[in-house]
């Protein structure tokens, strides 16, 4: 029988594709001809949620004023919450503001309840017992700073305790001089501190004290790189005997010695559990964040978690409380090209599920953040752009930042950037998305999109947007729009942002766009300026399908 030939053509047909928003969220992971349809090459300051995309909250001033840059904020939870920033700049010195409270635009000028600080990257921790609530920072050449109900106090250092043993003195560490301590971890209910330069820990002999004496730890045996120790902290561990707070110690050649155990002075209550290697931690010692019962770490390896760490037959399969896979060579690339940069800490805000990486620049307002959504096992990932951050802390269940203009600002408020202390002001939100590349469900054929109409929810108007369907894999970015009207006076600002219900609130904007070009492959690239609540949830195209390529 003879062979039968296949036409070398077909008849152009029109065909129809809804896709869903890249609520997978950013992929640097997998190829451009292999990506989900649900991911994005590229994704800044839209937010992942399951049901869509949506434009991410702004920010407005809280306290402003103070000089320089504000480089540390922590906060104090007792009978009331405070709030603290750490401020200043080289020449002018630093001190530790108040900033619990809102500002008024006619206030006075902040007045530092600290003053004569070397610098303002301190390291702190928070510790309860019978006298109250502790907050303490160290930053490795000051005295050390308590703040509690009582008030503001520094850190008195005596080089061995009085004998034969009177009372010893509030307020006091002997043993160990609090300008030499670079870091403070609680573990066990024990107050444990890490020195500069040293490869040995520090720990508080009584459990539950803030003062007194000190006793040393050595790790260095167990670090067989070399190098001291960076930072301690914990980690919640089950390994089959119930879930146990375990004490970290990661060295500056990134080797974690883990520590399980109430009493290091006693071999029966003090085992070691493990020596990883984790990689080398970046500048600074905010690259570790609690995130349920797993431990995360930021190093040149990239976004480590602790649990997945861990290999044992008594331990069955540990899931980390967050999904990196697709960022993890994005994050292991910034932070190989900007390691010796002050700024990077890891970050978790529970009320929102949002965690982030602050990632510092060499640029003046360069700071940007790796943004995840932990409502989802998926935790899909995200850029933020445009929100300057020097550091991060939860006050009143809220996420605050402070900046390198002198101000601390509430975060994930409103629909605009930096409104001021006035409510007026602030600046439109810019996103950005390259949507990952769709065969239409015909790979291999040309395809021409004709129409293509994204799918927006919108508070009080049309969408703003520039776009275009680019072809056959390439990236490039699309100019912003002009700028976009303020919103009505009537639908904004009705609702805390993701607690109102939609009713009346979001409106649909379904318009059609006329699409150039065709290829094989296809992808939306859309930049997107908003001062509204944005919701985007898909994109409808009108294509014909052509000739085999």
């Amino acid at each position: 029988m003879p062979a039968k030939w296949l036409p070398t053509s077909f008849a152009a047909t029109n065909k129809v594709k809804t896709v869903p928003s890249p609520t997978g969220g950013l992929n640097a992971r997998d190829s451009l001809a292999n990506m989900p349809e649900t991911d994005a090459l590229a994704l800044q300051n839209w937010w992942c949620n399951p049901y869509g995309l949506q434009s991410r909250p702004g920010y407005v001033e809280w306290a402003t004023g103070m000089p320089g840059y504000v480089e540390t904020l922590a906060s104090w939870s007792g009978d009331t919450q405070k709030l603290f920033a750490w401020a200043g700049k080289e020449g002018d010195g630093w001190g530790v503001y108040d900033v619990s409270a809102r500002m008024l635009p006619t206030d006075p000028p902040l007045v530092p309840a600290v003053t004569g600080l070397s610098n303002g990257r301190w390291q702190t921790t928070q510790m309860g017992n019978e006298g109250g609530n502790h907050l303490l920072a160290v930053n490795g050449i000051d005295k050390g700073i308590v703040y509690d109900s009582t008030g503001v106090h520094r850190i008195e250092y005596v080089a061995s305790p009085p004998a034969p043993t009177p009372p010893l003195v509030d307020y006091t560490w002997y043993g160990l001089d609090s300008q030499k301590a670079i870091g403070l971890t609680v573990h066990q209910g024990r107050l444990w501190a890490t020195e500069e330069g040293s490869s040995a820990g520090w720990y508080m002999k009584q459990v539950g004290a803030i003062y007194g004496e000190w006793a040393r730890f050595e790790f260095g045996p167990f670090f067989s790189k070399g190098g001291n120790v960076a930072y301690m902290t914990t980690w919640t561990l089950d390994d089959g005997n119930g879930a146990e707070d375990h004490l970290v110690a990661v060295s500056t050649e990134g080797q974690a010695i883990v520590y399980a155990g109430t009493n290091p002075d006693s071999i029966d209550t003090w085992k070691l559990v493990g020596v990883y290697f984790v990689g080398e931690p970046v500048l600074g010692r905010r690259s570790f964040f609690k995130v349920g019962g797993d431990m995360l770490l930021l190093t040149q390896r990239g976004l480590i978690s602790m649990t997945a760490q861990l290999v044992s037959t008594k331990v069955g399969e540990n899931v980390s409380a967050l999904n990196s896979e697709k960022v993890q060579l994005l994050i292991s690339s910034l932070v190989s090209s900007i390691t010796d940069q002050f700024g990077w800490e890891l970050y978790f805000n529970p009320a929102e599920n949002l965690f982030m990486i602050n990632v510092p620049s060499r640029t003046v307002g360069g700071t940007r953040q790796l943004a995840a959504n932990l409502v989802t096992t998926a935790s899909p990932w995200t850029q933020f752009v445009n929100v300057d951050a020097a550091t991060w802390e939860t006050f009143e269940n809220a996420p605050f930042f402070g900046d390198y203009s002198g101000r601390v600002c509430k975060f994930w408020e409103g629909s605009l950037d930096g409104v001021e202390l006035d409510d007026e002001g602030g600046a439109e939100i810019l996103l950005q998305v390259q949507q990952a590349y769709t065969y239409m469900g015909a790979p291999a054929v040309q395809k021409q999109i004709g129409m293509y109409r994204p799918n927006f929810l919108v508070t009080g108007g049309l969408a703003t947007s520039n776009s275009r369907i680019e072809y056959d894999f390439r990236v490039r970015a699309v100019p912003f729009p002009s700028a976009v009207p303020p919103p009505s006076d009537d639908l904004w600002d009705v609702g805390r942002w993701d607690k109102a219900t939609w009713g009346g609130g979001l409106t649909p904007d379904r318009r059609w766009i006329q699409a150039d070009g065709l290829g094989n492959a296809a992808s939306l690239r859309m930049s997107t300026r908003t001062a509204r609540e944005l919701v985007w949830v898909s994109t409808d195209y009108s294509f014909k399908v052509g000739t085999l390529l």
